[in-house]
């Protein structure tokens, strides 16, 4: 019988684990999120000569320093500078130069007049104005000095760090290159763009997990699907574990009969531990086999990603040389969690200051696509009330609003991050009156919104919750408009803004009434929106 480890211990164990690398030459334009191999100075001044930062005339600032729009003072052009242009223009005491933004500043000019303060009239410029020395001139090497280090040996190559590159002028980097490669297990899946067979679901954990693999700067092979059969398991394992540095899987890691990959593994290598006491970290093995880590996930998509993220991903940013620092938040639980009364980390998302439960199971493909991160639950706790306080560590997005009942919400355009619930209109205004979301919509209101036709009589459908009788109800209008364009649905009824906005054509059949309660800092602006929409 597997004897489980607790979390803390197989955190342990793997904050000693190293996964080997190489260092490979890339073009800069392959280098974003990469990590870098070594330091890379910069060999030039950033920038490499004082220049202009404003359109105007470079001057002596002496010349100029009682200037003013009553006592302007006349200075003569002895020339004109663009950027990209070299210059070997010189000005001495009562003389300027035409300059633009990014041009070479002439030697002895200190100073840039801006434009909107001087008058030109012929070769003079009457400058209404002063300017102190230095004043809208970037020096030499004020950005970056020659021989200043731009990017240090582990650090991840960002958006920014992109840019210095480009700007001291490297076109390629030295980044390392760690092969890691991806096996998804079991008789059930099929590869996307294929066709799906009766019984059969498309392999999702693949993608998810070359997904993160890439943000953390890693190389992700992938090496496809294999079958719940000895020979092409041990096969395909030969083949990664031949050519990279570390392997992952995901599937046949429980004890059943069928699951035979950890099996394998044990007769090949090191199973260092196989199981930890966390809910769903029960499958996880972690195990060497030629010195090469390999990590053996569970199957269901939000328990592989969920243990990826807690134990796989800071072992391979370590690895890199850098630490994953995620994001910690304090909330309260919008509603009452019931628990097994295992260790869990729950998929959660956050509104405000609001924890949600996702409540999918491991299986669902959504559970973490919905999630603004995940929250720990300690042994022993089976229910926990909402209300209480909790920490949610961080990987995706948090809302600023919750809205729920008809998707009417949808068509708001609000400089806020929503997350919208689609559930019935009396649940909604529960919700609502237990302050656990900020908006509800539901039919029956002030706003009258056209009600529209498109397609013809048969198999119809609508969107549920707005009192529209039809065969099928969606969730909201696109899904409803894509079983449409699909032919799952010979006709259906939508409003007339969603009809608008998916550019369907359709009659005008009646009017749905809909109203909407929110908190006091949202009532203008989607009472606004909704007057102008129903129009």
């Amino acid at each position: 019988m597997r004897r489980l480890i607790e979390a803390e211990t197989a955190k342990e164990i793997l904050s000693q684990v190293r996964i080997g690398y190489s260092v490979k030459e890339v073009a800069i334009t392959e280098a974003l999120g990469r990590v870098s191999a070594e330091d890379v100075f910069s060999p030039i001044n950033i920038p490499p000569f004082r220049r202009s930062t404003r359109d105007g005339f470079a001057v002596i600032s002496e010349d100029v320093s009682l200037a003013s729009e009553s006592s302007p003072v006349k200075l003569e052009v002895v020339g004109k500078v663009d950027a990209g242009e070299g210059t070997s223009l010189k000005i001495g005491r009562g003389q300027a130069v035409e300059i633009s933004t990014g041009a070479v500043m002439p030697e002895n000019a200190d100073a840039v007049v801006m434009v909107e303060n001087a008058r030109v009239e012929g070769n003079v410029v009457w400058v209404k104005k002063g300017v102190s020395p230095k004043e809208n001139v970037m020096s030499a090497g004020s950005d970056v000095q020659e021989g200043e280090v731009l990017v240090r040996a582990g650090e991840v190559i960002d958006t920014l760090k992109l840019g210095l590159l480009a700007g001291a002028g490297y076109g390629r980097v030295k980044v390392r290159e760690m092969r890691v490669g991806i096996i998804s297990t079991g008789n059930e899946l099929t590869m996307p763009g294929e066709e799906l067979e009766a019984g059969k679901i498309y392999d999702v954990n693949t993608y998810t997990i070359y997904a993160e693999l890439k943000k953390l700067g890693a190389t992700p092979v992938i090496y496809g699907i294999a079958r719940d059969d000895r020979e092409e398991m041990e096969e395909m394992l030969e083949k990664a574990l031949s050519e990279c540095d570390s392997v992952i899987t995901s599937g046949s890691t429980s004890a059943g009969k069928g699951d035979i990959l950890y099996r394998i593994v044990e007769e090949k290598g090191e199973m260092v531990f196989h199981g930890v006491r966390v809910k769903p970290g029960k499958p996880f093995f972690f195990a060497r086999v030629d010195e090469k880590p390999i990590f053996g996930l569970p199957g269901f998509p939000t328990s592989c990603l969920t243990i990826f993220l807690e134990f796989v991903a800071p072992a391979v940013a370590r690895s890199l040389g850098y630490r994953i620092r995620r994001r910690v938040v304090r909330g309260r639980l919008a509603k009452r969690i019931y628990s097994e009364g295992r260790r869990e980390l729950m998929p959660v998302f956050v509104v405000g200051d609001r924890i949600y439960p996702v409540e999918k199971g491991s299986g669902a493909i959504t559970s973490l696509s919905e999630a603004s991160g995940y929250m720990e639950i300690a042994e022993g706790e089976e229910i926990i009330e909402r209300g209480s306080e909790r920490e949610v560590r961080l990987f995706g997005k948090v809302y600023d609003y919750a809205f729920a009942g008809i998707d009417v919400f949808d068509l708001l355009e609000l400089d806020a991050e929503v997350k919208g619930m689609y559930m019935s209109p009396e649940l909604a205004l529960l919700e609502f009156s237990r302050q656990s979301v900020d908006g509800v919509f539901y039919p029956d209101g002030e706003f009258e919104f056209g009600l529209v036709f498109a397609g013809k009589k048969g198999k119809t459908g609508a969107v549920s919750g707005y009192g529209v009788s039809a065969d099928f109800l969606a969730k909201n209008h696109a899904q409803l408009v894509n079983l449409f364009r699909l032919g799952r649905l010979d006709g259906i009824y939508l409003l007339r803004p969603f009809a608008e906005r998916f550019g369907i054509d359709g009659e005008d059949v009646g009017e749905v009434d809909i109203g909407f309660r929110s908190t006091p800092e949202l009532e203008g602006v989607i009472g606004d929106q909704l007057r102008r929409l129903s129009r």
